[in-house]
């Protein structure tokens, strides 16, 4: 037979995007030309958008509020001015992402809001600046048809954009096609609103992404205005620092004059309490002019305390007076607005929890409300219902029962599908910190959270984790190539968390994995499995960051020099094998090999004589070499090959 000739095809000859299949005996290379789907390579998030549906009914600023700032903020974006960013910069619940929604609703309208990039810790990538690049340009391609086709063009000439770095993305996604942009695309200035820029997790991150914003307002064919908020907290005050002073414009939320601020306060509430009045049929006294004054007062110009103020009297439907007693009856000497939001929060807790109980049902209380609150307040990403139950193990209805009177703080959609999350990030820092939650039944303690979190996702990846997750048929099928609903249907999205989570609960938790031997018994047993699932769902490129971490975690253990038996010491020998003393192609039939990068990917795994003890490399699948790209896998004893494109 001719090298490189196929001897004999069978079966079915498609294959995904019209290319071909083929098993039989092979003898010499063989060769398989890739065709190359742009968008397939775009890795965008679309619910950072201020438009997404998790946003759609947050309310934008009340007519007749916020005027004076709003107005400087058009002045701004309508200027011929060098400073190009708008750094509105506030502490926790004076308002800045509400006014940042009203921008970008504004801005949409007039057809001139370029992108938008709401942050959100505990969002999972609304956490991140992974994905920053490809959102932006994602929907910037959306705003001109000549502009999606030079961010097409760059994401066709760089196969392995998803596997830059941010700032490398950035360039070839953001700022060539903008510069290669004609100067009447946009005859008016547009606008890219970033909201809550400190609470991406990684603050080297916010530092990058303030230069990847300077860079871009720098294009000389495109008049574009950024607006960012966040809190001043020294990242980002460091980040600022290192740009030219010239290129950005700075305003302070609460340094804004009290009366002002009072006054829009006085609005808001008037508003929010009438609606109540009206949807509960209360009388006037709810929002007389001398109740909100006084809660005004209490509010000390935090926006996020009156906001919680009217969902706690909301709640309490036809108590929502007896709830306003509550809080016109505490002490009336005003402290610093923190200390106000304190006092706020563990009204509300105190009157929705522990009203009644006896000393053995509070303590119930509290350890269910740590377990469950604190995990939801702890975890990377945002979970309904149903994965709290799968992920904490336990009933619905015991979940359901303690999120139930929670709604002041908490937003606890009636959907099953849609996922649980905090009404303010100040919520959280206020559990978390024992300084402010001076309640003990409410403090969270969030290392020992993150180490309950670490057994959970343990527990979760040995009880499911199995070779070929998604039974797929087809050896060498592409992770790109499997719908998101097939991967979501045989992999829970708890499971997909504890496989991408599990390191950073173990970090944040102050775990010794020296204690827990069943972290070990997962590399026997599971550990391809685990690379398989990553490879699922996209994340095949963190199981190395997580396989370093946990070498460096194991090499600062204080039991280090005497590893609890042979298993973790040669655990340990095969973590540091893996900066590139074994290397080999994953070769497993139902693995993919990465995604949106390269045609073919490396990870580091054990070696095939098993000389450590962990899982070995299965012994009726072997890696060939492969040309051009082409993803070749060998089966004994069959002796057949298949190979994708």
């Amino acid at each position: 037979m001719e090298p490189g000739k196929v001897e004999q095809h069978f079966g079915n000859l498609e294959a995904t995007d019209g290319g071909f299949a083929f098993q039989g005996h092979v003898q010499g290379d063989v060769h398989v030309h890739p065709s190359h789907n742009v968008r397939a390579e775009f890795d965008s998030l679309p619910e950072a958008a201020f438009n997404a549906t998790n946003r759609q009914h947050t309310p934008s600023c009340l007519e007749n509020t916020r005027r004076n700032i709003l107005e400087q903020i058009d002045e701004w974006a309508n200027s011929d001015g060098e400073k190009r960013i708008y750094w509105l910069k506030g502490m926790a619940g004076t308002g800045k992402s509400t006014i940042a929604l009203t921008v970008a609703r504004n801005y949409a309208k007039l057809r001139r809001l370029g992108a938008s990039f709401f942050f959100s810790r505990g969002g999972g990538d609304l956490a991140s600046a992974s994905k920053f690049a490809g959102t932006i340009a994602a929907q910037l391609a959306d705003t001109s048809p000549e502009l999606k086709k030079h961010i097409d063009n760059a994401i066709a000439s760089s196969p392995r954009i998803c596997a830059l770095g941010l700032f490398d993305q950035w360039e070839k996604l953001v700022l060539g096609p903008l510069a290669q942009l004609d100067k009447n695309v946009f005859p008016l200035p547009i606008v890219i609103v970033i909201d809550a820029l400190d609470e991406c997790d990684s603050e080297d991150d916010v530092s990058l992404l303030i230069q990847c914003l300077a860079t871009a307002t720098a294009v000389e064919s495109t008049q574009l205005r950024v607006f960012v908020t966040s809190r001043p907290d020294p990242p980002v005050n460091l980040g600022f620092g290192r740009i030219l002073q010239d290129t950005h414009r700075d305003f302070i939320l609460h340094d804004i004059e009290q009366s002002i601020v009072d006054q829009d306060l006085f609005y808001f509430y008037k508003d929010r309490l009438t609606h109540t009045a009206k949807r509960f049929g209360l009388d006037n006294r709810i929002h007389s002019d001398e109740a909100i004054r006084f809660l005004v007062e209490k509010s000390s110009g935090l926006f996020i305390h009156a906001a919680t103020v009217c969902r706690f009297l909301h709640e309490g439907g036809q108590l929502a007076k007896e709830r306003l007693s509550l809080l016109t009856v505490a002490e009336s000497a005003l402290t610093k607005p923190e200390k106000e939001l304190d006092k706020m929060y563990t009204t509300v807790l105190a009157h929705s929890l522990a009203v009644g109980l006896e000393p053995a049902e509070a303590a119930g209380v509290q350890a269910l409300f740590r377990r469950v609150v604190g995990s939801i307040v702890v975890l990377s990403d945002a979970m309904t219902r149903t994965d709290l139950t799968i992920i904490l193990e336990e009933p619905r209805d015991v979940i359901t029962k303690t999120l139930h009177c929670l709604h002041s703080v908490l937003d606890v959609p009636e959907e099953e599908a849609k996922p649980i999350r905090l009404l303010h990030p100040s919520f959280r820092d206020f559990l978390l910190d024992t300084q402010r939650c001076q309640n003990e039944m409410f403090s969270v303690d969030a290392t020992a959270t993150h180490s309950h979190l670490f057994k959970c996702c343990l527990r979760l990846m040995k009880n499911h984790l199995r070779r070929n997750m998604c039974n797929l048929e087809r050896p060498g099928t592409r992770t790109r190539d499997i719908p998101k609903t097939v991967v979501d249907k045989f992999i829970p999205f708890p499971v997909q968390y504890a496989c991408r989570s599990w390191i950073h609960h173990l970090q944040q938790g102050e775990v010794d994995p020296n204690d827990y031997p069943d972290i070990m018994d997962f590399f026997h047993t599971q550990f391809l499995a685990w690379l398989e699932t990553l490879a699922l769902i996209s994340r095949l490129s963190d199981g190395i960051t997580m396989m370093r971490l946990l070498e460096a975690r194991l090499s600062s253990s204080s039991t280090a020099p005497n590893l609890k038996g042979a298993t973790a010491t040669k655990a340990l020998s095969w973590l540091s094998g893996i900066k590139g003393k074994w290397k080999r192609k994953l070769v497993d039939p139902q693995l993919n090999n990465r995604r949106g990068s390269a045609p073919s990917s490396e990870v580091d795994i054990a070696p095939a004589d098993n000389s450590t003890g962990l899982e070995p490399i299965p012994a009726n699948v072997k890696s060939l070499n492969s040309s051009h790209g082409c993803s070749v896998l060998a089966r004994r004893p069959a002796d057949s090959v298949s190979t994708t494109r």
